[in-house]
């Protein structure tokens, strides 16, 4: 076994190569032009920049279709064409799922990775950036498709042939696939460009790796069935390969993949709420052994959970009626873990210095569990789901679980690491808090509304309801426009930050990173894990030391680098001295590294 002199010795060299080659990125980046920059970045940050202002104008677009919804909804419960008309009612509803779950979240989930992963690791650099730029583009051109399919688009997820979309929604959703698989493919590049060998990748990098290969395989299923489709005579195109599909054939397919699509948000959401909660709470995650455990369980669970949405299906009884029951009551059993150990780090929540990006990320915790108490009764028995399915019960839970946890959550982690992103501080602290009460507050009431009107029978996918129901649907209209207000504020501050934030001190890795892996290495020696093993050490500092050698210098590399390791180590052991996340200091016992 090395020394700690000489792993240290050895981390520094691979940080220090790490760095020459992204002096090298900043200057082809500093000859770009601004056109071209916007096409094409090679920069870990502006790329995940350029994601994150792509997922805020698609949840602009899909919010709009929401409140046409909700409006429509909560003025009328005959159909009547007061704000939409029927069929471009059921339009909206379609476009609204599809942008919000394709455009905004995804598009934040891979800023996220394109952002975390190089700075956790130390290495600053994207791998394959060709592909992530090129498949930001095709996912976005798809989308755009997918919108512009016309009233055929009312269709939503019914599966009820001759029910069809247009030619332009089965291209898009391929063109949107091949995509996501180009970015997918580029931040599975990243981790491993910044994975040194025999060491283990920092735990949030471990679930945003799972996520990205569990969703890509899952991809596989919906890009046939959409193939499928398109080229049978519902595709419109007048190619007929295929007969007209089998409508189970073409759900089960379907949900293979998009059931999965559900955890892409959560899994990356998770390896975020890890880093970042040891900086809140002053101390490192309660079991950081536990908590990899859960990467591999989650995984088998969030790809098989599916079946759920067949349980009422002529699919044979080993799926409807072993997995539809066990694995989407087992996948609670992860997440309550999850949250056991959340709590249990977090400690007591009046000691935290709170701000608005951990207080996203606590609710999400609470509504996630809200939502997985709604769920576990009634989804995992295919007695009682076929039923709940069609009520707008269901629509209270994936709002819960995307808008409020999922959304809410990563809106949260942007609050936390947005300034060492985009280099400025937050324009203002109450825009943001009014940020966050309008979402809470706007998308509470939404589903609150829907779970009792859904409790008491209102059928969803519909246009028209007896008169009964139309209290829930105001209800849920006034949310609706309370958290798209809130949305506004949100935009509105973010505009003022990029513009005339206060500038925050640049340093080469951003110092939550530093201090995150700081706690992660101390939790990792605490609980018996082996010096070789663990990820690199970040400078205290967060400055990287260059190590240059010449032909001319009498110098060897060693002793270059034994000089800058000492200041590595003298830089640990002053970490206390590091300026940290706001509402966050040291944890005690840091020194000991």
């Amino acid at each position: 076994m090395a020394s700690r002199e000489e792993l240290r010795r050895r981390e520094l060299e691979i940080l220090s190569q790490w760095a020459e080659e992204y002096e090298k990125v900043k200057e082809r980046e500093a000859r770009r032009p601004l056109l071209l920059k916007i096409l094409y970045t090679e920069e870990y940050r502006q790329l995940a920049l350029k994601n994150i202002l792509f997922a805020v104008a698609w949840l602009f677009i899909g919010g709009a279709f929401a409140l046409f919804l909700r409006s429509q909804a909560g003025l009328s419960s005959e159909g009547l064409p007061v704000v939409v008309s029927p069929e471009y009612y059921f339009q909206a509803m379609t476009n609204h799922v599809m942008d919000m779950i394709f455009g905004a979240v995804f598009s934040t989930v891979f800023a996220v990775a394109f952002y975390m992963i190089p700075a956790m690791n130390g290495s600053r650099l994207i791998k394959w950036p060709k592909l992530a730029n090129a498949g930001l583009w095709i996912a976005t051109i798809g989308l755009f498709m997918m919108n512009l399919g016309g009233v055929q688009n009312q269709y939503l997820f019914t599966f009820l042939n001759p029910l069809q979309a247009s030619p332009t929604w089965y291209i898009g959703y391929g063109l949107m696939v091949i995509g996501e698989w180009l970015e997918m493919v580029s931040v599975l590049g990243t981790s491993f460009l910044g994975r040194v060998q025999g060491k283990l990748v920092p735990t949030a990098i471990a679930f945003i790796v799972m996520d990205m290969i569990m969703m890509a395989l899952a991809n596989i299923s919906v890009f046939i069935d959409d193939m499928w489709s398109l080229l049978s005579p519902i595709g419109g195109l007048g190619v007929y390969l295929f007969g007209v599909p089998n409508a189970e054939v073409w759900k089960g397919l379907f949900w293979f993949a998009d059931h999965p699509l559900v955890y892409f948000a959560p899994y990356t959401l998770t390896g975020a709420t890890i880093a970042i909660t040891p900086l809140y709470a002053k101390r490192p995650i309660y079991s950081l052994k536990f908590a990899r455990w859960l990467v591999p369980v989650l995984f088998v669970l969030g790809s098989s959970v599916y079946v759920h949405h067949l349980a009422d299906d002529p699919w044979p009884l080993i799926l409807r009626d072993i997995f539809a029951q066990t694995s989407t009551a087992l996948i609670a059993i992860p997440f309550a873990a999850l949250w056991l150990l959340f709590f249990i780090t977090v400690g007591d929540p009046r000691k935290i210095k709170w701000d608005v990006g951990f207080a996203f990320i606590y609710a999400a915790a609470v509504w996630n569990i809200i939502g997985g108490i709604q769920a576990e009764p009634t989804q995992p028995t295919p007695a009682v789901d076929p039923t709940v399915h069609n009520t707008i019960w269901l629509p209270s839970h994936f709002h819960i679980m995307l808008a409020l946890y999922s959304v809410g959550g990563l809106l949260g982690v942007l609050y936390v690491v947005g300034p060492y992103l985009w280099g400025r501080k937050w324009y203002s602290d109450k825009l943001s808090w009014l940020h966050f009460w309008g979402w809470q507050v706007g998308m509470g009431l939404l589903v609150t509304a829907f779970a009792i009107g859904g409790f008491y029978g209102a059928i969803r996918r519909e246009v028209a309801w007896p008169a009964f129901y139309e209290v829930y649907y105001q209800a849920a209209m006034i949310g609706g426009w309370i958290a798209g207000f809130a949305t506004i504020i949100f935009a509105y501050n973010l505009i003022l930050t990029l513009l005339y934030g206060e500038k925050v001190k640049d340093t080469d890795i951003p110092l939550w990173a530093v201090e995150s892996i700081a706690m992660e290495r101390y939790a990792m020696r605490r609980e018996g894990y082996s010096e070789d093993v663990m990820p690199i050490a970040l400078p205290a500092d967060g400055m990287i030391r260059m190590i240059s050698q010449t032909a001319n210098n009498s110098r060897s590399a060693s002793s270059l680098s034994m000089s800058n390791v000492k200041a590595l180590q003298q830089g640990i052991k002053d970490v206390s001295k590091v300026p940290t996340v706001k509402g966050t200091t040291d944890v005690e016992g840091t020194n000991k590294l």
